[in-house]
């Protein structure tokens, strides 16, 4: 019965860090940032796709062109403007 009990909390144990290590695996190859989400997430709104349903997705070929154009324009909008450097003259 010990074993059996062992043997359980060892492969619970193992599952768990095998499914934290793919996670985090998963987030660092995505690539995508909170910012690229919420620009996204504006520019269905504002392209009336959102809320995604059944009835509304998946998005037709010009629809999802309308959104990437959309969302880039957003992020780079939302972009932080680097300060220049002072010209001498």
């Amino acid at each position: 019965m010990r074993m059996n009990l062992l043997s359980a909390a060892a492969l619970v144990g193992l599952t768990m860090a095998a499914g934290s290590a793919f996670a985090a695996d998963q987030a660092q190859a995505s690539g995508v940032t909170r910012a690229h989400v919420r620009a996204e997430l504006q520019a269905a709104r504002e392209l009336s796709l959102s809320p995604v349903t059944e009835f509304n997705f998946p998005y037709t070929y010009e629809q999802s062109i309308q959104l990437q154009k959309l969302t880039a324009r957003i992020e780079a909008q939302n972009q932080p403007v680097a300060p220049q450097a002072p010209v001498a003259n």
